[in-house]
């Protein structure tokens, strides 16, 4: 091949992916610079070491434009660097969500939105209002598909079994959506405990609804549909001891749940099962393939799980539809699993909090509903060391977010005087960013700067394992993982708030700290 003309070489790299792209760069010389020098395959190769797609196939942004554009993105993501905007003071709403750059909330019946301003797309704030008419419970949103999923709030009448309605609707008028068959879904009757919680996601043209309670003699119960058609496609209803505590979609065809289950020797054993609700199942039959069961480091038998929520973002993008330059791959997704254990005795330690991280492909791989029956349930042991990262929240406040394979949240540290501050950290599990990283800087750096700058930011590429022994947490066993990730640490003057990302930002939101304001919410917005 090193005997072909140059544009010739350019032709047979253009019909490569990036994978073996980028493979054919590190072969020689020729083949470097070739790729080097061709904007669209260097395009690609960002894209892929990002990992992302090219979004907008009407774009009228030329390759050299989108490849700037791209760079700045990932350098101001890769270091926090970001435009802090004034702060928007709103009166008490409920409910937030953040999906697609929409921000959202309730206060019935009112949905409220606001377009978060990009500079990368050059697009202000933009703020709207619907009157849904409907009572609403819970909701997810998809501005791709300008969907918004309503769960009305069931009859307060003296019926104990009540069918709860799901309203689809447009996010731009509040009205029927016009690709849903049917605007309002149902499930089957279901009855209420008094203590239950509703969750509720989008995946393309997939709808899912969870209803849990924490009550023994009751059964939690997971729907989905095609909301475009209608049709209920599976239910699945929780086992005695084994509660589906959360759940969120991994693909197009694939979504997860966490349970904990309470073994014959009084210890838990939490775990991540996957299963496949597009697969073909026995007739009449509504529950979805059962394919994997991972198994989590097990618990003592003197804690009691709070909660256990799993997070997966975004739960899916359309590239045709997103108006966007680039959008993020199915494959560059990262689940956190939120453990929050507390002991059953009083006078004991204190609350822990944990977030373990794995990539959602890891437990995808190979994965089969109609084989591999041997390996159903895989041991901790061959899966978790290597391929997750369970990291403790050690100031007890589990106020992050994830975002492709970025984790940012805020913590409260003391600085050289004693004073506390709050900061941003992101933990960026991306392993081609990394790779890079690394290799450009050598040997990582340490988080050893002067703490009482007002402002800066500190890059810690870890690849040391984390140890969690025993004798001081809830698990059984000393644990070990080591999955690759960059601690990226900013420095500031923030708000103690809860945080939410989304692809070219990162909000918080606070409650105002005047008394005599406190149904006032505060949203600062650092933006690209």
């Amino acid at each position: 091949m090193l005997a072909l003309p140059i544009d010739v070489l350019i032709r047979v790299f253009k019909e490569l992916d990036a994978y073996d792209l980028r493979r054919c760069s590190l072969i020689c010389r020729v083949f470097h610079e070739t790729i080097r020098d061709t904007l669209l395959l260097q395009y690609r190769l960002e894209l892929a070491v990002a990992g992302l797609e090219d979004g907008r196939t009407d774009c009228r942004l030329s390759i050299a434009e989108r490849l700037a554009q791209l760079k700045t993105f990932e350098q101001r993501w890769a270091s926090l660097n970001f435009h802090q905007k004034p702060t928007v003071t709103l009166s008490y709403r409920y409910n937030w969500k953040l999906r697609g750059d929409v921000l959202s909330a309730v206060m019935l019946p009112v949905l409220f939105f606001t377009q978060l301003p990009s500079a990368v797309r050059g697009t202000p704030v933009h703020t709207w209002e619907c009157d849904v008419e409907v009572n609403i419970q819970e909701f997810a949103i998809d501005p791709a598909q300008d969907l918004a999923v309503l769960v009305a709030c069931p009859p307060t009448d003296d019926e104990e079994w009540h069918t709860f309605l799901i309203h689809l609707r447009t996010m731009s008028t509040g009205a029927p959506h016009p690709c849903a068959t049917d605007p309002v879904l149902s499930c089957v009757p279901i009855f209420l405990d008094i203590r239950y919680d509703l969750s509720v996601q989008i995946m393309g043209k997939f709808v899912a609804v969870l209803y849990h309670t924490p009550a023994e003699d009751s059964r939690d119960l997971l729907f989905i549909w095609d909301w475009k058609t209608g049709q209920l496609l599976i239910i699945l209803a929780s086992s005695l001891g084994a509660d589906i505590i959360s759940f969120s979609f991994l693909s197009l065809r694939h979504f997860v749940i966490a349970r904990c289950i309470s073994e014959a020797d009084e210890c838990y054993q939490p775990q991540l099962v996957v299963y496949d609700f597009i697969a073909a199942r026995p007739e009449e039959s509504m529950e979805p393939w059962l394919v994997r069961i991972y198994q989590l480091p097990r618990v003592d038998q003197y804690t009691v799980t709070r909660w256990f929520t799993l997070d997966c973002e975004p739960s899916s993008e359309l590239p045709t539809s997103s108006g966007k330059t680039f959008y993020h791959t199915s494959c560059s997704r990262l689940l956190t699993v939120t453990m929050h254990f507390s002991p059953h005795y009083v006078y004991s330690v204190e609350e822990e909090h944990y977030v373990l991280f794995v990539h959602a492909s890891s437990l995808l791989e190979e994965v089969d509903a109609r084989s591999n029956a041997k390996q159903l349930t895989v041991p901790w042991e061959n899966w978790g060391p290597l391929k997750t990262r369970i990291l403790p929240m050690l100031d007890g406040r589990p106020n992050g977010h994830v975002y492709g394979t970025r984790y940012v949240w805020q913590e409260i540290v003391e600085d050289v005087h004693g004073r506390a501050r709050n900061r941003l950290r992101m933990w960026d599990f991306n392993p081609l960013a990394l790779q890079r990283a690394l290799s450009s800087n050598g040997t990582p750096l340490s988080p050893s700067e002067d703490e009482s700058q007002a402002f800066s930011t500190i890059i810690v590429k870890d690849s040391q394992p984390t140890i969690i022994h025993e004798y001081e947490s809830a698990f059984t066993k000393r644990v070990s993982t080591a999955l690759p990730y960059r601690d990226v640490i900013r420095r500031g003057i923030f708000v103690d708030a809860n945080v939410m990302v989304d692809r070219e930002c990162v909000v918080l939101k606070h409650r105002s700290p005047d008394p005599d304001l406190w149904n006032e919410i505060g949203i600062e917005i650092l933006c690209i």
